[in-house]
């Protein structure tokens, strides 16, 4: 029953509501739906809250929490919302008066207007709810764009508060030093398996390589040629740092903008074009010297411009003028080492000299990181140590590690065996770090006592420990023979260190090869001790076997071609090991280059002449006689 003022009962309203919640227009008279929640909750009609990345209801009941792509949500945002014009209350108004944009309607009481003008519904006026008339302000604010809208919708709603669980435990853990430790995640954006891969392709190649022939001897070297200069690849950890460190160094600047980057991508051509020709006619080694000869002008001429100006001045080198120097340096050698042309030593003076007048390889290296194999710490342990096997052949001191256990050579074992450059030296040489530093002292004693000119004495029980030295050259003989007894006495502990380093079985291989070849060189070149000493011949019969117990396990020995050399020097004539030795040689198949097949050969010119003469000329100078100086890794 109605009252007198013409408002209805309780449960009138109640009937009311009820009645209008079954009609039709039951949409127009619901309060506000959130159009902006999950999916789960709008697949189960109830209201969500919108807390991200889990509302509450979804998080209470453990459900999936699924929200809508961006672009439904984007759609859904934008579309334009029906303004409810029959449930105002004052509560509402005062919700839209704490927005900042509309501090001057507070003061201003809502005007409540009639949307039936028409006499026909002026009955339904009564029950209709009143709203607010629209200001003009409110007028410009219903004409803004949706996204103003949403800004202010979220102005309303406050601060966004991280939910539990959003983080894991230790993301924010780090602190100070900790943090700088963090990996980039750019490190690990390409699978190392697939890098070389991408690189090939033409599409990206092009702006850097625009012949069709540089395009082609880019793709073999990326294919191939990186795989014959290294020692080994693991399977599991699929790492080649020619790949992943030396050749995107190419790829920096576009042709004709940096002389550097020009000559590194010529000496990479180069070693690329030298190892096709080699796969082309093993026996054409005159095209691969026509390569190597060109490509070193070339790239001598590129440096030079980096280094100077048109006047003549030096530059002001940055760092990455100096990577890309020594990269184009260190190509254009290996190149010149794999064609077995005499260039190699040349070019490893240059790169020596250029090292010397940065101030030395600890200097160079003084900002390179601790926790990785940067270029620069890759491209010094390359050429030091490409400069102690050419000690080998040379006879000199080597000039980069010339003190013993240099400390930014062994810095580096303390982070790389716990990440996939577990051990780079290893990886690149087949042998360990401790073991370059061997044959770098062992060069060293070998150049001082070459350089005196006659070798030293064996030591014996009559020696007087206590004898005084009356003379420098007394005092300097007691020098290299302290030196050489200490290599000595270190060579023979060698074997026992060697069951306690945690070390890969090949390279257990390649450590105990090239020690029973530093023992044979110190007694041959030290000691002058004769090829039928026992000592000799044992060392040279542990060689073979070694090599050929590794070629039946492995299939590739590349790196112990100067071990095969050293001990097929000292085996004697018509000794079958003489056979083993040059099939080994000849058994690097697809992993062999130039250089291996001129190691062959200056074997067997050396017996040939060895044979002839008897056991006067030394190795070295048969093949200095012979012209024969091939650069062995």
């Amino acid at each position: 029953m109605d009252d007198d003022d013409g408002k209805k009962t309780l449960p009138q309203l109640q009937r009311a509501g009820s009645s209008s919640r079954s009609s039709p227009d039951r949409g127009k008279e619901r309060g506000h739906r959130s159009r902006d929640g999950c999916l789960t909750c709008r697949a189960r009609k109830v209201k969500c809250n919108e807390q991200r990345p889990v509302c509450d209801k979804c998080r209470i009941k453990s459900r999936d929490c699924i929200w809508p792509s961006g672009d439904e949500s984007e759609r859904r945002k934008n579309k334009k919302r029906r303004i409810n014009q029959d449930t105002w209350s004052p509560s509402s108004a005062s919700v839209i008066n704490q927005h900042p944009h509309r501090k001057e309607q507070q003061a201003q009481p809502p005007t409540i207007i009639d949307h039936h003008p028409t006499a026909s519904s002026s009955t339904s006026n009564h029950n209709a709810s009143p709203t607010i008339a629209p200001s003009s302000s409110s007028h410009s604010e219903h004409a803004s764009s949706p996204k103003e809208k949403e800004l202010e919708r979220r102005s309303i709603r406050g601060r966004v508060v991280v939910p539990p669980g959003f983080l894991p435990p230790n993301a924010l853990a780090a602190k100070g030093k900790e943090r700088d430790k963090e990996v980039d995640v750019v490190d690990w954006l390409v699978p190392e398996p697939m890098r070389a891969q991408l690189m090939m392709d033409s599409s990206f190649l092009q702006p850097y390589f625009p012949t069709i022939d540089e395009r082609l001897v880019m793709r073999h070297y990326l294919s191939r040629t990186v795989h014959i200069i290294i020692a080994f690849e693991s399977k599991y950890h699929p790492w080649n740092p020619w790949v992943s460190i030396h050749a995107p160094l190419a790829f920096r600047h576009l042709p004709g903008t940096n002389p550097a980057a020009d000559a590194l991508r010529t000496a990479m051509l180069a070693v690329g074009s030298v190892h096709l020709q080699y796969a082309n006619n093993p026996e054409d080694q005159g095209a691969a010297w026509r390569v190597t000869k060109g490509a070193k002008v070339t790239v001598l001429r590129l440096i030079k411009e980096t280094l100077e100006d048109k006047d003549g001045k030096a530059r002001d080198l940055s760092q990455d003028d100096i990577e890309l120097v020594l990269a184009a340096l260190l190509s254009c050698t290996i190149a010149s080492s794999l064609a077995a042309d005499d260039s190699w030593h040349d070019l490893l003076s240059s790169v020596l000299a250029f090292i010397d007048q940065l101030g030395g390889a600890q200097h160079i290296l003084r900002d390179a990181p601790r926790d990785r194999l940067s270029p620069s710490r890759f491209f010094m342990e390359q050429l030091a140590i490409r400069d102690v096997f050419g000690c080998m052949t040379t006879e000199l001191a080597p000039t980069i590690l010339q003190d013993a256990f240099t400390p930014w050579f062994f810095e580096s074992e303390s982070w790389s065996k716990s990440d996939l450059e577990w051990e780079s030296v290893e990886r690149m040489f087949g042998i360990s770090r401790g073991m370059v530093d061997m044959i770098a002292r062992a060069c060293t004693l070998i150049s001082a006592v070459r350089s005196q000119g006659k070798p030293l004495r064996e030591p014996s029980e009559s020696d007087d420990p206590d004898s005084p030295d009356n003379s420098l050259a007394d005092r300097a003989q007691a020098n290299l023979k302290a030196a050489a007894q200490n290599l000595t006495a270190e060579i023979q502990v060698w074997d026992e260190a060697e069951n306690f380093t945690p070390l890969h079985p090949r390279t257990q291989y390649g450590n105990h090869s090239y020690r029973h070849a530093i023992k044979i060189r110190l007694l041959k070149k030290v000691y002058n001790v004769p090829s039928d000493d026992e000592r000799v011949v044992k060392s040279s019969m542990a060689i073979i076997e070694l090599a050929g117990e590794m070629l039946a396990l492995y299939g590739k020995i590349t790196w112990l071609t100067w071990p095969i050399l050293i001990a097929g020097f000292e085996i004697p004539p018509n000794h079958p090991s003489r056979l083993m030795a040059l099939g080994m040689l000849g058994a690097f198949g697809p992993h062999a280059c130039f250089d291996n097949r001129a190691g062959a050969r200056m074997l067997s010119d050396y017996w040939m002449w060895h044979d002839m003469d008897g056991d006067h000329a030394t190795s070295w100078e048969v093949a200095r006689i012979l012209n024969q100086r091939p650069f062995l890794d």
